[in-house]
C-alpha cells in the first residue's frame, strides 16, 4: 500500500471519531435529563440492647436505743400515786390564858397600894389608883401576838372610871359600877392587841379615882 492511501485512511478515521463525539454532545444537549427522586432508605432502629445492671444490696442492721418517753405514754397497770401535799406552815402555838394578880411583886405600882381583902381573889387588891397614881401589870411569855380578851377583876363602892392600855396601844376607857362594895369582886372585859413576849398593861385615871384592881386574865 502506498503512503498516500495510508494517510487518507488515518484522516478518515480521525474525522469519523470527531463526528461521533459531536453527535453525542448534541444528543446530550437536546435530551432533557430525567431526574428520578431518590429517597434514602428508612432507618431501622436497632433492636434494644438489653442492659443488665446488677445491684448489690447490703443489709445494714442499725441498733437504735429506745428513746426516753414520758411515763404517761406507756400504759401501766400500777395505780397512779398522787403527789404528797405540800408542807403547810405549822399552826400557831395554842394560846393559854394568863392570869396575873394585881398585888404580884413583879408589877409596878406608882403611888398605888396593896390592900388586904379576905373576900377578894388572892386575899388582896390594889387601891388608890387615879390622878398621878398608876398600876402596871406585867405579862410574860406570851407565845404569839394577837388580839386577846382582857378580863379585869375589880372592886368599887361607887361608879368610877378606869382607863386601860396594853403596851403602846390605844387606851380604852370603862365606866364601872361594880357590886357597890369593896369586898365583892366584879368583872369587865375588853379586846386589845397583845404583843408576843413580854409587855405591860397599865391601869390609870388622870381625871379622878379609879376602881381598885384585883386580878387580870388574858385569854
Amino acid at each position: 500500500m502506498s503512503a498516500g492511501v495510508a494517510q487518507r485512511r488515518v484522516l478518515v478515521r480521525r474525522l469519523g471519531w470527531t463526528a461521533l463525539a459531536a453527535g453525542v454532545a448534541a444528543a446530550a444537549v437536546l435530551v432533557t435529563p430525567v431526574v428520578v427522586p431518590f429517597s434514602p432508605p428508612a432507618q431501622v432502629a436497632p433492636p434494644p440492647t438489653s442492659v443488665v445492671t446488677s445491684f448489690v444490696v447490703t443489709s445494714t442492721v442499725v441498733v437504735v436505743p429506745p428513746a426516753a418517753t414520758p411515763s404517761a405514754a406507756v400504759p401501766s397497770r400500777e395505780p397512779v400515786k398522787a403527789d404528797p401535799p405540800a408542807p403547810s406552815a405549822p399552826p400557831p402555838p395554842a394560846f393559854r390564858s394568863i392570869t396575873v394578880h394585881a398585888a404580884d411583886p413583879a408589877n409596878l405600882r406608882n403611888g398605888a397600894r396593896v390592900i388586904e381583902c379576905a373576900s377578894c381573889r388572892g386575899g388582896s387588891r390594889v387601891g388608890y389608883i387615879g390622878g398621878p397614881n398608876t398600876l402596871a401589870i406585867r405579862l410574860t411569855g406570851v407565845p404569839a401576838a394577837g388580839t386577846r380578851t382582857l378580863t379585869i377583876v375589880y372592886e368599887t363602892e361607887e361608879p368610877r372610871t378606869l382607863v386601860v392600855a396594853v403596851g403602846d396601844g390605844a387606851a380604852q376607857t370603862r365606866r364601872l359600877t361594880g357590886a357597890a362594895s369593896l369586898l365583892i369582886p366584879a368583872t369587865t372585859t375588853l379586846e386589845a392587841f397583845v404583843p408576843a413576849g413580854d409587855s405591860w398593861v397599865r391601869f390609870f385615871n388622870d381625871s379622878g379615882s379609879a376602881p381598885d384592881v384585883n386580878e387580870l386574865v388574858v385569854s
